[in-house]
């Protein structure tokens, strides 16, 4: 599964925060960073331009048909989103199908780094040309034969003399645009999208020295959640519900120091949430020493134990750690890691980009996430999680993982094959289920988010974009 995984289940309990119990005075990520003494890699070196307003968020908008009518024509027919990755589709001719509410597009690489986006309609008699992944040197409608190019061009017609008033010039398949960034290709159904560099903002320039396209699928996941989309990507926008549903990582992962950043550039709409690894939480740190949490982070991800002299400070923790994960990183990949920030294999960097797309920075996870509606279900969607790791040295890009798929009652323990990421997935998604029901067994008038101003500020950050969408705007 790589040179770096999630961590193990943890074999000592340190216990959960005492109610009432307080943290002042901690310090700030930036001085994290500070104390580890080298220069900062250019994701870290830049901090948000933008705050979000308080807003009232009702809870209507995660089960209203209604609304969620109104987002499949506001939000998913207007704005770029994420549609595969390269390596799904890796050779030319090799073709895949990205569904959403009721919407259907086929995704084509028509030429060696040359992608296309089609509706995925035949032009006849309106049949799917594409169900699931495929390669050809052509586009053959399964029904009746009519036969398009990989350029979408209507090729042949079976008994074309019964269809006098067809031009094949007119008879194309109906084009999207398409875009490229880290490996990942992007669709938007609006011909008339917006320019896809103003969509990433920051991403472009943060990632020079993480590029997602020199990496691969090593692992693949997509469950099925009886929650709205919306709330089930709310759950990965803050850290503050670690201390109570992961707290078993918090001998090693400073989530109380959690750093939120938001930015509102031309198109962009992007935020970003970063917790330093090898960092005893706030929280325990009266119990935990930092040595201690060292060895908790070693034996969590299979190292062997630190001599006795090492972690004694947070420094001398943190460079401990990232020293075991480059090796382990260099002799998986026989590439070259040295010169590397601590920040770069320890922290927990974690982008949103309106609507859907989370990709993760570093190697400490290197994940991948699309949140998806289920259908047009506004109380259901899917949640897909990729591990990317690094392409290694020689070039020989390993094949793409198959995707494990998970259905809604099905947890991701009943999977062994994703290791301990299936017992990360099942803490967060019995969040995700008992949320959606407590939305509508709220009290009126009592039915809207409250949030954290910094803590959550991902989230209200959203909602500021998605009112203004929507229509909801009234600021």
């Amino acid at each position: 599964m790589g040179a770096v995984m999630v961590y193990q289940y943890y074999h000592i309990d340190y216990g959960k925060p005492d109610p009432g119990s307080r943290i002042e005075d901690v310090p700030t990520y930036a001085d994290i960073l500070k104390a580890d003494d080298v220069p900062l890699p250019p994701i870290v070196q830049e901090q948000g331009n933008h705050q979000p307003a308080p807003r009232l968020i009702t809870y209507d908008r995660y089960y209203s048909k209604d609304i969620f009518d109104q987002e499949i024509e506001k939000i998913w027919k207007k704005h770029w989103q994420v549609a595969c990755r390269e390596e799904d589709i890796p050779n030319v001719g090799d073709r895949i199908s990205y569904d959403v509410v009721g919407m259907s597009f086929v995704v084509v690489r028509s030429g060696p780094s040359e992608f296309k986006a089609f509706h995925n309609s035949c032009r006849h008699r309106g049949r799917k040309l594409c169900d699931k992944k495929g390669s050809g040197g052509h586009l053959q409608c399964a029904f009746h034969g009519w036969t398009y190019g990989l350029d979408g061009k209507l090729n042949w017609i079976p008994f074309e003399q019964e269809f006098p008033n067809v031009d094949r010039a007119q008879y194309s398949l109906a084009e999207v645009p398409t875009a490229r960034w880290g490996g990942n290709v992007f669709i938007n159904p609006d011909v008339n999208a917006e320019p896809f560099e103003t969509f990433l903002g920051p991403l472009a320039r943060h990632w020079v020295d993480c590029p997602q396209e020199d990496r691969y699928t090593a692992l693949h996941v997509r469950k099925k959640v009886r929650c709205n989309w919306k709330s089930a990507q709310e759950a990965f926008n803050e850290a503050y519900h670690v201390v109570e549903t992961h707290a078993d990582g918090m001998p090693m992962f400073g989530s109380a120091l959690t750093q939120i950043d938001c930015w509102e550039e031309e198109n962009a709409r992007v935020n970003r949430l970063i917790t330093p690894g090898m960092v005893v939480d706030p929280y325990i740190a009266d119990r935990v020493s930092t040595h201690e949490g060292l060895r908790v982070f070693c034996s969590a991800y299979g190292f062997e134990a630190p001599p006795a002299d090492r972690g004694q400070t947070g420094p001398d923790a943190r460079r401990y750690a990232a020293e075991q994960i480059r090796r382990r990183l260099e002799q998986a990949t026989g590439r070259d890691f040295s010169g590397r920030a601590p920040a770069y294999f320890l922290d927990m960097a974690k982008y949103a980009v309106f609507p859907n797309f989370h990709p993760w920075w570093g190697e400490m996870l290197p994940w991948w996430y699309r949140f998806l509606p289920y259908e047009n279900d506004p109380e259901a969607s899917t949640m897909e999680i990729r591990v990317l790791q690094p392409i290694p040295a020689d070039g020989k890009l390993p094949p793409p993982a198959e995707v494990v798929e998970i259905d809604f009652d099905e947890k991701g323990m009943d999977y062994p094959q994703l290791g301990p990421l299936g017992h990360l997935v099942d803490q967060d998604m019995a969040n995700m289920i008992a949320v959606q029901k407590g939305f509508k067994a709220a009290a009126a008038g009592k039915d809207f988010l409250t949030l954290a101003p910094r803590a959550e500020a991902q989230i209200a950050h959203f909602y500021e974009v998605y009112d203004k969408l929507m229509g909801f705007d009234r600021s």
